[in-house]
């Protein structure tokens, strides 16, 4: 997770220069070299900014393994403050799995003169 300065769509970019197909191939060779996945995100849309372009050039990288270990989890792309720069938080969303309890009955109850 961290800064890649790169792009990984032509709409990782706004209000700046059009996005390349060159600064689009390193990256996308790297996510396929190591089997990797970006993973989903919450919050703001562009990671980096100098003012007046937008750009989303920093990521979070997890694998299949990771995935199916932690299904929930998400990147959430957090307000830059006074840097150029927007903090990535990954949050750890824990599903409760809800099961039904089997039901019970005991012999022993519809022997009992209330039963």
């Amino acid at each position: 997770m961290g800064d890649y300065n790169t792009f990984h769509r032509g709409e990782d970019r706004m209000m700046g220069a059009t996005v390349q197909d060159a600064e689009i191939r390193d990256f996308d060779e790297l996510l396929r070299d190591t089997c990797m996945t970006i993973l989903k995100h919450t919050g703001r849309e562009y990671t980096w900014t100098n003012g007046h372009t937008y750009s989303r050039i920093d990521w979070a990288l997890v694998n299949a393994r990771w995935m199916l270990t932690m299904p929930n989890i998400e990147v959430q792309i957090m307000d830059p403050g006074c840097f150029d720069h927007s903090p990535l938080s990954i949050n750890f969303v824990q599903q409760v799995e809800m099961r039904s309890k089997p039901f019970k009955f005991l012999n022993h109850l519809a022997q009992h003169v209330k039963f």
